[in-house]
């Protein structure tokens, strides 16, 4: 795509948007042990088809840590909670429940359904977890799906959900932030005001939000690192706390794939993850 800061590669061996038919992640998901976590699966947050969430509990968990929601990419019409058990190993063994809901997806959505969908499954998870924070985390589409159910608190407020009581901070992975406007299908379908209007994350940093951390490629074509760049320095200049960090020589699809155990090592990206939920304070208000 000419400008459009959102284009999935058909030519990416592991990515959000093609997941569902990639023979490589399926393999990754073969090769990754069962043994870290016990999956809770098909729970319904809602009454819809697609508003179905998983649950992974460590076998070993870690005291008092925050439970990770994990909302997955794909274009926003594409992509399942069905293929990520290798990044759910990648975090419950290290002691983290980690929730992964499915969202309506085009052509049976269209905004805000999929911020509907996401603030409805961390409101429910909120219900199973009453004692306990939660970290929000996504990718690509489903980071911007997470930065939205932050930056339009209604939609949580709507399903029951508490903003800055409960969500302790939130990872953004290639999320895209609305730079330059949509200039193709399905996207304009999908967002009517193509990312000029209330729609994009970069025109909604008005309110109180938690800590976010933006992690992205350098080498990511699919969605630029400005959407990054751009939003923490909205956010920052607003007085709000976010942190962005480039990551020389990785790619849209790397900046998730290096979440697997069979990958970690290939970059920091999981290890700074890890710091920053470490970094979060445990209770209190988070937002600021």
């Amino acid at each position: 795509m000419k400008k459009t800061i959102f284009k999935i590669s058909g030519m990416a061996v592991i990515g959000a948007a093609i997941f569902a038919a990639c023979a490589p992640v399926n393999l990754l998901n073969t090769i990754t042990p069962s043994g870290s976590f016990a999956k809770a699966k098909d729970i319904s947050f809602g009454e819809l088809d697609r508003q179905k969430l998983d649950i992974y509990r460590p076998d070993a968990p870690k005291p008092k840590a925050p439970v990770i929601v994990f909302v997955h990419g794909g274009g926003w019409e594409d992509g399942s909670k069905d293929i990520y058990k290798f990044l759910a190993d990648g975090f419950t063994k290290d002691g983290y429940d980690v929730v992964i809901p499915n969202y309506r997806l085009h052509p049976n959505s269209v905004f805000p359904d999929m911020i509907v969908d996401t603030a409805k499954a961390v409101a429910f998870t909120q219900t199973q977890y009453p004692d306990r924070p939660l970290v929000l985390m996504g990718h690509s589409a489903g980071a911007y799906n997470i930065l939205m159910t932050l930056q339009q608190p209604e939609f949580l407020q709507a399903a029951g959900g508490e903003l800055c009581s409960r969500i302790a901070g939130a990872i953004s992975l290639a999320g895209p932030t609305g730079i330059i406007p949509l200039e193709e299908e399905p996207y304009i379908t999908v967002f009517p005001d193509r990312f000029t209007g209330e729609d994009a994350p970069l025109n909604n940093v008005t309110g109180p939000t938690p800590h976010i951390f933006f992690a992205h490629g350098a080498d990511d074509k699919t969605v630029y690192p400005q959407n990054s760049q751009k939003l923490v320095e909205k956010i920052t200049a607003r007085g709000g706390q976010a942190t962005v960090k480039i990551y020389e020589d990785v790619d849209h699809i790397e900046i998730v794939q290096f979440l697997s155990r069979h990958f970690d090592g290939k970059s920091s990206v999981k290890n700074d993850i890890i710091s920053f939920i470490n970094s979060l304070p445990s209770s209190g208000n988070f937002c600021s």
